[in-house]
């Protein structure tokens, strides 16, 4: 049976969830929850392989990982990331919120301009609620996630 970190920034899981959602996650038996933690580091070659936990104890643990969901909300705490655009709240910025200025000159080389949920970064994209202006719900994170896969695709078919 697969075994899920459910990792959340907040003090408890309840805070913004319905009470039946929160009594199935917690009863369980394949998921642990950890609260007032965070993800602080990604780690593996070509694919996902771990990720460090750290708590606001500041205790951090590697855990095995080969997906990863993440749900940022209404704080996107991207300041981690460095090399990409992104608006005044630190929210991703993908193709056409893009200006001229966000845009190096690799993308001059590429000959092409951003395709659709692509950041700054060539071949790098963001969906969901990290990405600036999305309607941060999860149907539409899901609905972004998906619909990049052909953005992905068609990078991939020109080289980055």
């Amino acid at each position: 049976m697969a075994e899920f970190d459910l990792v959340i920034r907040g003090p408890e899981l309840a805070a913004g969830m319905s009470q039946y959602l929160v009594d199935r996650v917690l009863a369980h038996a394949s998921i642990t929850v950890h609260t007032a933690t965070q993800v602080t580091a990604l780690h593996g070659g070509d694919t996902l392989g771990a990720v460090t936990l750290t708590s606001a104890a500041g205790q951090s643990a590697e855990r095995d990982c080969r997906g990863l969901f993440c749900f940022i909300g209404a704080q996107p705490a991207t300041e981690w990331l460095t090399g990409f655009a992104v608006d005044r709240d630190g929210f991703i910025r993908t193709d056409r919120d893009l200006t001229s200025d966000d845009l190096s000159a690799t993308w001059s080389l590429l000959g092409r301009a951003p395709l659709p949920y692509e950041t700054s970064v060539p071949g790098v994209f963001a969906a969901g609620d990290v990405r600036s202006g999305s309607m941060k719900r999860v149907a539409s994170a899901v609905g972004e996630g998906a619909s990049v896969i052909r953005s992905v695709h068609l990078a991939l078919s020109r080289g980055a």
